[in-house]
């Protein structure tokens, strides 16, 4: 099969996963949130928007892999705009504020709104284990996904504007995990 056709297969399936995730996934989970309601109504793209973004980060994430060298223009682009939506998720949605949540399985609930959410919340830093993967050894990555992971929920508590919850450190490192995990093995067939 010619690149050419590679190329257009992909932009078609990343246009399938940019629609899904956003429309099925990460909107309805978004919606549940005051906050968001209300800054998403400032917008009146907002939906459209993400899902551009998710479609042609996906696609020039397959090209790059397809010509097997990977741009830092797209690797900064993507992760700056990757990095300031993590930051407004995660600093805007919780429910409640200045709480703990010990429960570590706490998402393992017949209640799709919760499922969902923890779906998110690996999803959410699968991007952030791929730039650890970029250089980190294994240890390191355990090392700096967890400090950052912890940081995160200590700065949702400290400033009340989140929960210290266990159960979303378990979730964040799983997506960190995976994230590490596919940047190794597509670093055996790419130049990054």
């Amino acid at each position: 099969m010619t690149r050419w056709i590679k190329s257009i297969l992909a932009l078609l399936v990343s246009c399938l996963v940019g629609v899904g995730v956003i429309q099925y996934i990460a909107y309805p989970t978004l919606l549940q949130y005051e906050r968001f309601v209300h800054v998403m109504d400032r917008f009146s793209y907002t939906k459209e928007t993400l899902t551009l973004f998710l479609i042609l980060s996906c696609w020039l994430f397959y090209l790059q892999l397809l010509f097997k060298r990977f741009s830092a223009i797209y690797l900064y682009l993507v992760y700056s705009v990757y990095l300031f939506l993590l930051f407004v998720v995660l600093f805007t949605k919780a429910p409640q504020y200045h709480t703990f949540s010990w429960d570590l399985f706490d998402f393992l609930v017949k209640d799709k709104k919760t499922i969902l959410e923890a779906i998110l919340n690996v999803l959410y830093f699968v991007p952030l284990g791929g730039l650890y993967g970029l250089k980190a050894k294994w240890w390191e990555f355990g090392v700096i996904a967890l400090l950052t992971i912890l940081g995160i929920e200590t700065i949702q508590y400290v400033f009340y504007i989140g929960t210290f919850a266990l159960s979303d450190i378990l979730l964040n490192f799983i997506g960190c995990l995976l994230g590490y995990s596919i940047c190794l093995g597509l670093r055996k067939f790419t130049v990054v």
